[in-house]
C-alpha cells in the first residue's frame, strides 16, 4: 500500500488558488464597476446598460438600444476617468455594444444616505379591501386566513 506523501493544507489556500476564486473576484468586480456606473450616470437602476465583462484590460458594456449606446459613448471618457481612478486604475479602455436581446440584470446604486430606509410596505386601497372583504365571506381554511392577513394593510 503506498502512503500519502503531499502534506495537508488549509482550505484558504486551496480556495485560494482555484477557478471558483478566479470567478468570484471577476463577480466582485464587475459589481463593483456596474455600482460605479450607475452613480456615473446618476440613475437609481441599471436596466438599460451594464458592464458586461472584463476581457484584455478592456470593460465591455451592453447596452439595449442604440439610444444608450450613444449617451455612453459621449461619457466615455468620463466613465473610464471613475473607473480607473475608483476600481481599474490600468484599465485600457471601454468597448460599448449593442445587444438588444441580452438578459440585463437589474443593478441598484449604492447611495449612502442619512435617511433610513423606507419600508416596501404598502397600504391597501379602500376598493381592494372592500373587494377582499367579499372574498374573505366566500372562503374557508387557510385561503380565509390569508386573506384576513392581506386585509391588516389598510391605510
Amino acid at each position: 500500500m503506498k502512503r500519502y506523501t503531499q502534506k495537508p493544507q488549509t482550505i484558504s489556500r486551496l480556495f485560494g488558488q482555484s477557478r471558483l476564486a478566479e470567478l468570484q473576484q471577476q463577480q466582485q468586480l464587475l459589481s463593483a464597476l456596474n455600482a460605479e456606473l450607475c452613480s456615473i450616470l446618476q440613475l437609481e437602476q441599471l436596466q438599460f446598460c451594464q458592464v458586461a465583462s472584463i476581457k484584455a484590460g478592456r470593460v465591455q458594456l451592453l447596452c439595449n438600444s442604440a439610444a444608450w449606446a450613444t449617451r455612453l459613448k459621449m461619457q466615455r471618457a468620463a466613465i473610464l476617468d471613475n473607473f480607473r481612478q475608483k476600481i481599474l486604475p490600468d484599465l485600457a479602455g471601454i468597448d460599448i455594444e449593442v445587444s438588444p436581446h441580452a438578459a440585463l440584470t437589474s443593478v441598484k446604486a449604492t447611495v449612502t444616505t442619512a435617511e433610513p430606509a423606507q419600508s416596501a410596505r404598502r397600504d391597501l386601497s379602500e376598493q381592494a379591501c372592500h373587494a377582499l372583504q367579499q372574498a374573505v365571506e366566500h372562503t374557508e381554511g387557510p385561503v380565509q386566513a390569508a386573506l384576513q392577513r392581506l386585509l391588516q394593510h389598510r391605510k
